[in-house]
């Protein structure tokens, strides 16, 4: 396997031709190493989870259907220790290099195939999106990435970690194939339509670098060309962002230690520090935290409801920062991490789908600018990512 950017998972040479015909014929894809295909383990970028794993029965659905669209698979990508992390690095495999911001983190923890898309390795590629595990990397490498509604593209064959915030993610550096890629796993044809208004998120631009910023407010002209109208002054959320990063935590770090703790406690694996350290909180979240977070969510979904009402799509910069040097001290790290989940858990929390679009560059670096729509209008954001294009 051509890997210049240690992208693709140890055991990832996975070469497998599409359908002859159908409407992805003649584009590649990659899969991040938590999708099943038949016949191979599941990685999940851990070395203890690969030795016990057996090969997969089955083929993931959504690798499958874009097999059977026409597309060729051609490697399965690295990815943060189960999906537990947001830079891109892995203690294990290591960091895939971010071919737009060399010496940068790629973003994870769908990293490899973000780096696989920016370095040209291939069309298209799978990732999966929890707390901003498609939409970072997305805007940290400069191409296009779509965390769709929750539940609209089925996840079976997939090992996910948080089953009330797992979405598959979709990421390519053209809209067009994106909305290809999406058409066939949406089920649903990305038409021209075009929203009353976009609002700005005031809230979440005051919550990012002034650099980031900036770079937004350049890129505004564009949605505004598309789209007609921008609305300035909505404020998503009447308490500080920093408190939906502490609920989705509480739910999300519940929902992972569920999901693994038994395999964790019965194999003792070997584990990164950091993600060793979120396992361990989401295990000691108490009972009243998560129904206290669960409620919380409930009002968020309204908030980004209201904010959404009179047929609006809301903007926002994916990440209020850029991409991170590699080997930034982890203290630096969880303080970032904070901060752009702060600006991810709109989405996530009201289940709505989010499009980080490669408009931006910050001191030099790319910076996603991020459309969140209402739930089940993925087809109309992709339509509008078709159209507004790339700088």
């Amino acid at each position: 396997m051509h890997d210049p950017l240690n992208a693709f998972a140890l055991g990832g040479d996975v070469y497998i031709d599409g359908a002859k015909s159908g409407p992805l014929a003649g584009l590649t894809f990659a899969a991040k190493d938590v999708f099943d295909v038949a016949g191979y383990v599941t990685g999940a970028g851990n070395p203890d989870w690969r030795r016990l794993a057996e090969p997969a029965g089955h083929t993931a659905w959504a690798v499958a259907s874009l097999l059977e669209s026409g597309a060729r698979l051609v490697g399965k990508t690295i990815t943060d220790e189960l999906s537990r992390g947001i830079f891109g690095d892995n203690a294990h495999y290591g960091t895939p290099d971010n071919p737009r911001a060399p010496g940068h983190v790629p973003g994870g923890s769908s990293s490899g195939s973000a780096a696989a898309v920016a370095g040209g390795l291939c069309d298209m590629a799978l990732g999966t999106d929890t707390a901003g595990s498609t939409r970072v990397p997305a805007s940290f490498c400069g191409i296009y990435g779509l965390r769709p509604t929750l539940g609209a593209i089925p996840a079976d064959g997939v090992i996910c970690q948080s089953n009330t915030f797992d979405v598959v993610g979709l990421m390519a550096d053209d809209p067009a194939v994106l909305a290809r890629m999406g058409e066939v796993l949406l089920r649903k044809k990305v038409k021209d339509s075009h929203p009353a208004k976009a609002v700005v998120l005031e809230d979440a631009l005051e919550a990012s670098d002034p650099s980031v910023a900036a770079a937004f407010e350049a890129a505004l002209p564009r949605i505004r060309d598309a789209v007609g109208t921008i609305v300035r002054g909505t404020r998503v959320s009447p308490v500080p962002l920093a408190d939906w990063v502490e609920h989705q935590n509480a739910i999300q770090g519940r929902e992972a230690w569920e999901t693994f703790g038994e395999w964790i406690n019965l194999s003792n694996p070997r584990l990164g520090f950091e993600v060793a350290d979120n396992f361990l909180r989401g295990a000691r979240v108490s009972n009243r935290t998560v129904s206290a977070a669960r409620g919380f969510r409930l009002r968020a979904r309204r908030w980004v409801l209201d904010a959404l009402a009179g047929n609006a799509v809301l903007v926002l910069p994916t990440t209020p920062v850029t991409a991170p040097p590699v080997h930034s001290p982890r203290s630096v790290l969880w303080d970032i991490r904070t901060r752009m989940v702060s600006l991810t858990a709109i989405a996530g929390m009201a289940g709505c789908p989010q499009i980080s679009l490669p408009l931006c560059k910050a001191d030099g670096l790319p910076v996603g600018l991020s459309l969140i729509g209402p739930r089940g209008g993925d087809a109309m954001l992709l339509a509008l990512a078709r159209q507004i294009g790339r700088v």
